[in-house]
C-alpha cells in the first residue's frame, strides 16, 4: 500500500492537538518515521513529543534530516546523547559545518560522565584514530582531555606545515627559489642580449637555445669580419644567419648565406644583393620569396630593373614577381613591349613561349620576334572560358597580362579582340584596366565578357550594381550563381525584367531577357532555398515547375503560392496557369496524387480561371490579402501552434523569408481570437513577445495556466474550459509533495481557497496545496486564509472529531482516494463510526 505524501502527513499533525498527536504517532508510525527523515517542516507539537518520548527509531529518523533543520539539530545536540553523537557529527568533512560539530561537543559537556562515551563505537574513541583536520579541529572543544590532546597534535602539525614546513621549507618553495635564481642566459627559451661579438657567437652556436637574440644597434659593437670568418670556418645555423641578415650592417657574404639557407622559408629578412640572383640556389626560390626579393631590391636599387629584365630568368616568374607599381619597372617593360608592336602574332608567340622559356624577359621578346612568322593568322592558343571562382595564379597567362599592361592604349585595344575569355576575365578582375579600355572591350566583345567579373561570393555590392544594368543573360547568370545577390536582385534576374534607373523595371513579356541554360540547370540541381524561392516571382513556367517539384524546398505561405500564379498569368496568360494547376508530374518530385500547391490556392486559382478576363485581378487581390496583416495573422495562427516551443518563431521567419519582413499583426490576431479562439500554445508564445496588447496578454496568461495542467489537452478552435471547470473535471497530480498547478492558479488569482477545498480532487493534492496555502502551524495572513482554515477545522471536527482511528484511516486512504477532501472525510468518518 502506498503511503501518504510527507506534506500530507505534516498537515495532519498540524491540525492535531497534543493528545491526538500522541495517539497518531503509534497508529501511523511508518508515515511518521518517513516524515521525520524528510526535509518537510515539522509541526511544533510533533517535534516536542518526539524529543520528549526519546523513541530510538523516531530519534534516529530525526537525526538523518537534522542537517536540514538548524533548530532541530541544536536541540538534538543539546541532549548530549552518546548514541546520537556519531550520526550528528557526520563521517565526512562536507556533511556538517564546524559550528554544528561544535554544538555536539557543547551538548556532551553535561553528559561527559556517561560511560557510553567510552564505548568502542562512541564518537570520541573513533576520532582518536583519525588524522583529518576538519573532524578534529572542532574536537578541541570536547570535554575529553585525551581527544583534545590528539586534536592539538594533529592540528598543530598541519599548521606548522602550512607556515613553513619541515627542514627549512617545502619542496615547492625550493623549486621556486631555484627558479628565481637561475640566470636568464641559462634558460633554453629566453631573450638574450649579447654585448660582444664573442658572446654573440656563443649564442649562435648554442643548438639547445630556442629563444630570441637581440643584436646590439650601437655602431661598431660587432666585428663583422670576425663573424664572416667564424661562419666560413663552421657555418652558422639557418636561424642564426637569419638573425644576422636582419641587421642593417650585415655584410653581403652573410646575407647571401642566409638567403641560401632560408630559400624555402618564404622570408626576405634583410638587404638584397645581386649575388643572390646569381646564386646556384636561386632556381629553387619559391614564387612568394622571389616576389619579396624583387619588391625589396628593385625600389632600393640593389637590383637594377634593366639588369633584371636583361639577365634574370625565367621570364614568367620574373614578370609575376616584379613590383609593377614602381615607375622604373613600368618604363622598362614599356620599352620591351614596344618592340612587339600592336600585331597579335608576336604577342601570341610570347604566350606560346612563356610556360617553358628559361631566359630573361629581354631574351623572351627576342625569341618571340624571331618566332612571329609562325604565329601569323592564328587565334589564341587553346582558348578557355572564365573560371568560377577565378584564381590568381602566377602562370603564363598572368605573366602575359603583365606585359599587356605595359603596352600603349592602341595596342591593348587591338590585342583585346584576340584574347580568350579567361584572359579577359583576369584582366578585368586583377589588372584594373582603365574605364576607356573596359568600355572598348565590352563594345568589341559584347557585354557577356563581363560575366567573368562576377566570379566569387566576395564580389562587392558596387560591382554587382555596376553589372546588372548591362541586361545580359550570361552576366545575370554569373551574378545569380556566383555572387551574393539580394533577394530582390535574385527575383529580378529570374523574372527577365530589364534594369532601369537603379531598379527592376516593368517589362513587357516579349521584351524580357531569356535565361541562360547554365542558370536553369543550376536551379534544377540546387538545394539553396533563397535561389528556389526566387522562382515564384519569375513568371516562368519552367522555373515554377522546378520550384514545385524540388524535394529540397517547399512553399509554406499561401501568399507566395498566389503570387506565383499572378506572375505566371501576367507573363504567359491564363493557359499556363491552367496547365500548372492541372499538372500531375513535376521534375524532381516523386509521383504523388496530391498537388504541391495547397488546396486553398488550387481552389482560388480555378475560381480565377472561371472568371475569365477578370481572373488575374481576383488572383492579385487574393495574393495581396494573403500577404497583408490578416494573411500574416492567419499563417501565424496555423503554423505557430505546433508542439515545438519554437514553432511560432519558425512561422514568423518563414513568412518574412517568403513575403518580406513585417510587424506582428496584433490587431488581426486579437480579432481572430475573438471570432474563434486561438490555440492555447499559440497564445502562450504570443504572450512572451514584446508588444503584446494587454487584452490579449490576459488571454495568454489564462492559456498558460491551462497548459500547465498535465491532464489538459487543448482542442483547436474549441472554446477552452474555465479554471473552475478544470478544477471539477481534471484530476490534479502531486509531485515532490506539492500541487504546482493549484499553487499557480491561486497565485494568479484564478482560484479561491474555498473552491479548492470544495471541488479539487484527488484529496491528496488538495491537502498538499492547503498545507502551504494556509500556512498551517503559523499565524494566518489574510481573511481568506482564516476562513478556509476554519472551514477545514469544521470539516475534520464534523466527520473525524478526536477519534485517532478516523484520522489514521483517512491518512491511509488518501494516497489512492480519487474524490475530494470532503468526500474523504465523510468516507473515513462513516467507516469508523
Amino acid at each position: 500500500m502506498r503511503l501518504a505524501e510527507h506534506t500530507v502527513v505534516s498537515a495532519v499533525y498540524a491540525l492535531a492537538d497534543r493528545e491526538l498527536t500522541r495517539a497518531l504517532i503509534s497508529r501511523i508510525r511508518e508515515e511518521t518515521v518517513q516524515l521525520l527523515g524528510s526535509s518537510v517542516p515539522l509541526p511544533p507539537l510533533l517535534l516536542e513529543e518526539v524529543l520528549s518520548a526519546r523513541d530510538p527509531e523516531l530519534i534516529v529518523a530525526l537525526v538523518e534530516s537534522a542537517h536540514h533543520r538548524g533548530e532541530v539539530f541544536d536541540q538534538l545536540a543539546a541532549l548530549g546523547d552518546p548514541t546520537l553523537a556519531v550520526r550528528l557529527y557526520g563521517k565526512n568533512e562536507w556533511e556538517r559545518t564546524p559550528a554544528q560539530r561544535a554544538a555536539v561537543w557543547a551538548g556532551a559537556v553535561a553528559t561527559a560522565d556517561d560511560i557510553r562515551w567510552q564505548a568502542p563505537d562512541a564518537l570520541p574513541v573513533k576520532l582518536l584514530s583519525s588524522r583529518r583536520r576538519e573532524l578534529l579541529e572542532p574536537a578541541l572543544l570536547a570535554p575529553f582531555p585525551e581527544l583534545v590532546e590528539v586534536a592539538r597534535q594533529v592540528t598543530g602539525k598541519v599548521a606548522g606545515q602550512a607556515v613553513g614546513g619541515e627542514g627549512g621549507g617545502s619542496g615547492k618553495f625550493r623549486v621556486s627559489e631555484a627558479s628565481a635564481n637561475t640566470p636568464r642566459q641559462d634558460r633554453s627559451r629566453w631573450d638574450r642580449h649579447p654585448e660582444t661579438t664573442k658572446e654573440l657567437i656563443g649564442y649562435l652556436r648554442d643548438k639547445d637555445f630556442h629563444g630570441r637574440i637581440v643584436l646590439p644597434t650601437t655602431p661598431g659593437a660587432l666585428d663583422w669580419d670576425e663573424l664572416v670568418a667564424e661562419h666560413r670556418c663552421v657555418p652558422f645555423f639557418a636561424s642564426g644567419l637569419e638573425i644576422l641578415w636582419k641587421h642593417p650592417d650585415c655584410p653581403e657574404a652573410l646575407a647571401l648565406a642566409a638567403f641560401e639557407r632560408n630559400r624555402n622559408s618564404g622570408k626576405v629578412s634583410g638587404a638584397t644583393h645581386w649575388s643572390m640572383l646569381e646564386s646556384p640556389h636561386f632556381e629553387y626560390v619559391e614564387a612568394h620569396q622571389l616576389n619579396l626579393l624583387l619588391r625589396r631590391g628593385v625600389p632600393s636599387g640593389s637590383l637594377p630593373v634593366d639588369r633584371v629584365l636583361r639577365e634574370v630568368g625565367p621570364a614568367r616568374s620574373i614578370l609575376c614577381a616584379l613590383p609593377h607599381e614602381h615607375e622604373e619597372v613600368r618604363a622598362a617593360l614599356a620599352a620591351q613591349v614596344a618592340r612587339l608592336g600592336a600585331e597579335f602574332a608576336p604577342w601570341r608567340a610570347v604566350y606560346a613561349l612563356l610556360p617553358r622559356f628559361a631566359g630573361s624577359i629581354t631574351e623572351l621578346v627576342d625569341a618571340a620576334l624571331a618566332e612571329t612568322p609562325k604565329h601569323r593568322g592564328k587565334s589564341w592558343p587553346k582558348p578557355t572560358g572564365p573560371e568560377f571562382p577565378s584564381r590568381r595564379l602566377p602562370n603564363g597567362r598572368q605573366a602575359w597580362l603583365r606585359l599587356y599592361d605595359a603596352a600603349d592604349y592602341p595596342a591593348r585595344c587591338a590585342l583585346g579582340e584576340h584574347m580568350d575569355e579567361r584572359a579577359i576575365q583576369q584582366l578585368l578582375l586583377w589588372h584594373h584596366p582603365s574605364p576607356e579600355l573596359r568600355a572598348h572591350i565590352v563594345q568589341s566583345r559584347g557585354a557577356s565578357v563581363l560575366a567573368g567579373v562576377a566570379s566569387t561570393w566576395q564580389t562587392t555590392p558596387d560591382v554587382i550594381e555596376d553589372l546588372i544594368p548591362y541586361d545580359d543573360p550570361e552576366v545575370n547568370a554569373a551574378l545569380f550563381m556566383h555572387t551574393d545577390l539580394t533577394h530582390a536582385q535574385r527575383r529580378h534576374v529570374l523574372s527577365g525584367r530589364r534594369w532601369q534607373d537603379g531598379a527592376s523595371a516593368d517589362t513587357p513579356a516579349a521584351d524580357r531577357l531569356p535565361l541562360a541554360e547554365d542558370l536553369i540547370g543550376a536551379l534544377r540541381e540546387s538545394a539553396r532555398r533563397p535561389w528556389l524561392l526566387a522562382c515564384a516571382d519569375s513568371g516562368d513556367p519552367v522555373l515554377c515547375r522546378i520550384l514545385l517539384g524540388s524535394p529540397r524546398a517547399k512553399i509554406h505561405t499561401p501568399a507566395l503560392e498566389l503570387r506565383m500564379l499572378v506572375r505566371l498569368w501576367e507573363r504567359h496568360g491564363p493557359d499556363e496557369v491552367r496547365a500548372l494547376l492541372d499538372e500531375s508530374d513535376f521534375p524532381g518530385r516523386k509521383r504523388q496524387p496530391k498537388h504541391p500547391l495547397s488546396p486553398t490556392t488550387l481552389a482560388t486559382g480555378h475560381t480565377a480561371l472561371d472568371a475569365g478576363a477578370d481572373g488575374v485581378a481576383l488572383l492579385r487581390a487574393a495574393s495581396e490579402a494573403a500577404a497583408g496583416p490578416a494573411g500574416r495573422a492567419g499563417f501565424l495562427a496555423e503554423k505557430g501552434a505546433g508542439p515545438e516551443e519554437d514553432d511560432l518563431g519558425k512561422a514568423i521567419e518563414l513568412f518574412n523569408e517568403e513575403i518580406g519582413p513585417g510587424p506582428v499583426p496584433w490587431e488581426e490576431l486579437a480579432a481572430d481570437h475573438a471570432a474563434r479562439p486561438l490555440h492555447d500554445r499559440l497564445l502562450v508564445r504570443l504572450g512572451k513577445m514584446d508588444g503584446c496588447p494587454p487584452a490579449l496578454a490576459a488571454e495568454c496568461a489564462a492559456a498558460d495556466l491551462r497548459l500547465s495542467h498535465p491532464s489538459y489537452r487543448p482542442r483547436k478552435g474549441a472554446k477552452p474550459p474555465t479554471v473552475s471547470e478544470m478544477l471539477t473535471k481534471l484530476p490534479l497530480p502531486v509531485r515532490d509533495g506539492r500541487c504546482h498547478w493549484l499553487e499557480k492558479a491561486h497565485g494568479v488569482g484564478q482560484l479561491s481557497l474555498p473552491a479548492v477545498v470544495r471541488d479539487a480532487f484527488p484529496a491528496q493534492a488538495t491537502v498538499a496545496f492547503l498545507a502551504r496555502a494556509l500556512d498551517l502551524g503559523d499565524s494566518p495572513a489574510t481573511e481568506e486564509v482564516r476562513e478556509t482554515r476554519r472551514e477545514v477545522a469544521a470539516l475534520t471536527a464534523e466527520h473525524l472529531a478526536d477519534n485517532p482511528e478516523g484520522w489514521a484511516l483517512a491518512l491511509r486512504l488518501i494516497p489512492d482516494f480519487e474524490g475530494t477532501l470532503p468526500d474523504l472525510l465523510v468516507a473515513s468518518g462513516a467507516v469508523v463510526s
